[in-house]
C-alpha cells in the first residue's frame, strides 16, 4: 500500500442540502463537479492520482444521474482500482484502470462482504461500460413483465364456453375436432407428451371452430389453458400437485390470478395461510 503522503487535499463534504440526490440543474451538476475535482484518494499519491483525475471526472459525471451518492460511490472505486495498479507497478491510466484483466484482479484482492463485492462490482462494469462508449443503464422488467407473458386463468372461461357450444353441435365435424383437440391435450398433458396426435386437417378444423366463437387458438394456448382447468380444481393444490403430476411451470400459471387477489385475504383465508381455525 502507498501510505497517504503529508499535505494532500481533504474530501469536501458535501451535505444533502446542498446537492440534493434528485436535482439535476447546472448549480447541482456544478457542485459534483468541484466535490469530485477535489476528491483525493487516500490511499494513491498526489501524483499518481494526477495521471486520472481529470479522465476520472469527466466518466463519473457521465455514468449515471447526477445524485451526490452515485458520484462519491463511483469517484471511490476508480480511487481504490488506481490504488491496486499503483500497488502493482502498473501503469496509471483510465483505459488501464477499466480494464478487464485489472477489475478481475481487483475483484480477486477484495475482502469486504459479498455484498459489498457485488455493489463494486456493478459499479466497475457500468463505469467500464460508459468509458468504452457502451449503454450503462440495463433494462428493468416490471414486476409483472414475466406473468404478463404467462396464458391467463381467464381463458378457461372461454374454453369452457366453446366446449359447450361445440356439444351443442355435435353433428358439425369441426365442432367434433375441436373436442378431439381439448381432450388430446389434456391426455398429453397427463402423459407430459408434446404432440397432440392430430392430423394437420382435425387440428386446423378445431382452430376454425374456435376462431368461429372467438377465439384465437393456439397449441400453446390450449396446452396452459387444460393446465388452468386443472389448478381451478376444487382439492387442494398439494394433492393435485402429485394426482395431476403437475409441474413448476404449471404452477408458475397460478400467478396470473394473483391480481384479482384482495390486498388483504378475507378471515377465513386468513386463518387458512395461518394454520388456525
Amino acid at each position: 500500500m502507498v501510505a497517504q503522503p503529508q499535505g494532500l487535499r481533504t474530501v469536501p463534504t458535501m451535505t444533502d442540502e446542498q446537492t440534493p440526490d434528485a436535482l439535476d440543474t447546472a448549480d447541482h451538476v456544478a457542485e459534483l463537479r468541484r466535490f469530485l475535482t477535489a476528491y483525493q484518494p487516500s490511499k494513491v499519491h498526489e501524483n499518481d492520482w494526477a495521471h486520472v483525475a481529470d479522465d476520472a471526472v469527466h466518466l463519473v459525471l457521465r455514468a449515471g444521474p447526477a445524485t451526490r451518492l452515485r458520484v462519491e460511490k463511483d469517484i471511490q472505486l476508480l480511487g481504490a482500482v488506481v490504488a491496486h495498479l499503483v500497488e502493482r507497478g502498473r501503469p496509471v491510466t483510465l483505459d488501464d484502470a477499466l480494464s478487464d484483466a485489472t477489475l478481475l484482479s481487483f475483484d480477486s484482492s477484495l475482502t469486504a462482504s459479498t455484498k459489498t463485492r457485488e455493489n463494486k462490482r456493478g459499479i466497475a462494469r457500468r463505469l467500464q461500460a460508459v468509458h468504452r462508449g457502451l449503454p450503462w443503464r440495463m433494462h428493468k422488467r416490471s414486476p409483472n413483465e414475466p406473468i404478463d407473458r404467462l396464458v391467463s386463468y381467464e381463458q378457461v372461461e372461454t374454453l369452457h364456453r366453446i366446449t359447450r357450444i361445440a356439444h351443442l353441435h355435435d353433428d358439425d365435424p369441426d365442432a367434433g375436432a375441436f373436442m378431439a383437440a381439448v381432450s388430446a391435450a389434456r391426455t398429453c398433458r397427463k402423459q407430459s407428451r408434446q404432440s397432440l396426435g392430430l392430423s394437420t386437417d382435425a387440428w386446423m378444423a378445431a382452430r376454425r371452430f374456435a376462431k368461429q366463437h372467438g377465439w384465437n387458438l393456439t397449441l400453446p394456448i390450449l396446452r396452459n389453458v387444460v393446465v388452468h382447468a386443472v389448478l381451478a380444481s376444487p382439492e387442494p393444490i398439494a394433492v393435485l400437485i402429485a394426482s395431476e403430476r403437475l409441474t413448476r411451470a404449471n404452477l408458475d400459471l397460478a400467478l396470473t390470478g394473483a391480481r384479482d387477489l384482495p390486498d388483504v385475504p378475507d378471515l377465513a383465508n386468513h386463518n387458512l395461510l395461518r394454520g388456525t381455525a
